[in-house]
């Protein structure tokens, strides 16, 4: 018979303890008189000393130190085995039941998931992690917008491409009629009209702008626009203004320039009073006449029968503000002021000084009754002259797109905008013709205005030169010209000036680099003028203008960007050079007084 039995052991400073154990073993008891139990158990008692198998003496501990001896077993960690239960046999395996960790369990888990503190640090992180996101986005897109960038170049206006065609000196307005179909075919964008002899006539007198009214309604047809041609400086001498003006009227007494002058010269026979000062009008003759009606003299920078109007004088810049109102009205596409730079906005009536100095006089060999004898600082460009522009300019703008403001420049002295006035209002600056017949001469002029895109018309010796209009249509500035310029005796527009017409739609020509040379020639001591335009990633064109009576065999290759191999784009009528011929930039044929045009592909070198 089986019976529970406590055989669970553990093994403590060498005590031996039982446990209980589940395990259940049938066993046969030992009689006592087996000898070999009781001589196992006697063997307890024997000598501490023993011999090894291989002869050397071993010493048992004594029992004091066996004590010190702990051997500490964790029995979560060891494994009683039972091995032939009917005989007792057991045995205990230490570490038998550690195990390899294997991961958290799917319950264990979900204890962590469900907890609130893991939740509220997941959800932190969640939140954190697409703040982070979104920051990293917005500063990709601040960079972007905020970095420094190449703006795209404005589109040229139509007046800045051109060409335009000066037709102010045409008062007939049905021979400009006549003449628009062949400005159509010549791709003229604008011209500078005639309107009335007298600008402010429109303010009194409708038939003058009705006129203008019909002339505008015709030119548009054709897609040309009109420039209405105004002069501001004076009236006529019968014009009720000044006879109300000498006559001393409230209302027009300040109207003009009116001064007392001084005393009269005992040594003429004469009792009239010397003029205010010295100044010479513009047809080199004294700029002051005596007014017998009012007993002064009265200021006339052009004729003496054109009394100028004083423009201190707010009242009179009210009554230019609605000329120029009423011939926008009248369909204008812009204004240019005839004479502008003589306005006279300057209280100061101060002698001039010569233009020397010391006495000298100015270019020329000039007198002192003469223009260019003096320095001309009190008698033009008056300083309110810039206020009075920009006024005007604003006053001269449209809803319907860009309109011009600009002023007629003629004569040797600088141009207004050149003098570095603030000149901004003008749109675009005008400079006055420039004659090419010495290519040396006109390269300065030349660089001096073509940074700011200028009005520019280009004259020869006899003013009209078709040939020069073609190299005109390659300088950086809008190109004006005559009618008779457009070709063919003013019937059907030139092939080569259409040709060059063309160009000035190319993105080289319009936002392009450009530059301006004289060339040498191989056959004579004469040069020729050279423009070369080019942009990055574009065709690259060169234009040569040779003034001369003489065929010329002009050297370019020394002007930037232009390579070994050019390619004729258009040459003067029965020349020897075809379209896309190859040329060596060192030795370009050029008829007497004709432009040749060629293409290229600018330098990398030069692009930069």
């Amino acid at each position: 018979m089986s019976e529970t039995r406590k055989n669970h052991l553990t093994i403590d400073g060498g005590q031996i303890k039982e446990t209980t154990d589940e395990h259940v073993a049938s066993y046969k008891p030992i009689p006592e008189s087996d000898a070999d139990f009781r001589t196992s158990k006697s063997s307890l008692h024997k000598s501490k000393e023993k011999v090894s198998s291989d002869g050397a003496e071993e010493k048992l501990l004594q029992k004091e130190d066996e004590a010190k001896i702990v051997t500490r077993v964790d029995m979560a960690e060891a494994k009683y085995v039972v091995g032939d239960h009917r005989n007792g046999d057991a045995k205990i395996e230490l570490d038998a039941n550690k195990k390899q960790f294997s991961g958290l369990t799917k319950e264990e888990l979900m204890k962590y998931a469900e907890d609130p503190f893991w939740v509220r640090l997941r959800w932190f992180m969640f939140v954190l992690f697409w703040a982070l996101w979104l920051c990293m986005l917005a500063g990709a897109i601040a960079i972007i917008v905020r970095a420094p960038k190449c703006a795209a170049p404005l589109p040229k206006t139509w007046y800045e491409k051109g060409p335009l065609v000066d037709m102010s000196s045409v008062e007939d307005y049905r021979e400009v009629e006549s003449a628009l179909p062949l400005m159509e075919k010549s791709k003229v964008s604008g011209i500078f009209a005639f309107v009335c002899k007298d600008s402010y006539e429109v303010l009194d007198d409708p038939t003058c702008i009705d006129q203008f009214k019909e002339f505008v309604a015709k030119a548009k047809k054709f897609g040309i626009k009109v420039i209405a041609d105004l002069t501001a400086n004076f009236v006529s001498k019968t014009h009720k203004w000044f006879q109300l003006s000498e006559n001393r009227s409230s209302e027009y007494s300040d109207y003009f320039v009116w001064a007392k002058g001084n005393e009269y010269d005992p040594e003429k026979p004469s009792t009239q009073p010397e003029p205010p000062n010295k100044w010479v009008s513009t047809l080199n003759e004294p700029a002051w006449t005596w007014s017998e009606k009012r007993q002064e003299f009265y200021l006339h920078m052009y004729g003496e029968d054109q009394p100028d109007l004083n423009f201190t004088n707010v009242d009179v810049v009210r009554q230019f503000d609605a000329v120029i109102k009423a011939w926008m009205q009248a369909g204008a596409d812009g204004i240019r002021l005839q004479h502008a730079r003589e306005l006279h906005a300057n209280s100061s009536l101060g002698d001039e000084v010569p233009a020397g100095g010391g006495g000298a006089g100015g270019a020329g060999g000039a007198d002192h009754t003469q223009r260019a004898f003096w320095r001309l600082r009190h008698s033009a460009d008056p300083p309110a002259l810039d206020l009075l522009l920009a006024h005007w300019a604003l006053l001269a703008r449209s809803d319907a797109g860009d309109t011009v403001f600009t002023i007629a420049e003629s004569g040797a002295r600088p141009e207004l905008f050149v003098l570095k006035r603030n000149t901004s209002a003008l749109r675009p600056p005008a400079a006055a013709p420039l004659p090419l017949r010495d290519p040396r001469a006109a390269l300065p002029l030349l660089r001096a205005r073509l940074p700011r895109w200028p009005a520019l018309q280009l004259t020869s010796e006899d003013g009209v030169d078709e040939e020069l209009a073609a190299f005109a249509m390659l300088l950086p500035a809008a190109p004006v010209l005559q009618l008779q310029q457009l070709g063919n005796n003013g019937t059907s527009p030139s092939e080569g000036l259409l040709h060059a017409v063309s160009l000035r739609e190319d993105a080289s020509v319009q936002h392009g680099e450009y530059a301006l040379a004289a060339a040498p020639t191989h056959n004579s001591s004469l040069t020729v003028l050279v423009c070369v335009r080019w942009k990055r990633g574009h065709t690259g064109y060169v234009a040569l203008y040779n003034a001369a009576d003489e065929a010329v065999r002009a050297d370019a290759s020394a002007v930037r960007s232009l390579p070994d191999a050019l390619a004729v784009l258009r040459a003067p009528p029965a020349h020897e050079y075809v379209k896309d011929l190859l040329v060596e930039s060192n030795d370009i044929l050029i008829p007497p007084r004709s432009s040749v045009i060629l293409s290229y592909v600018p330098k990398t070198e030069a692009e930069n």
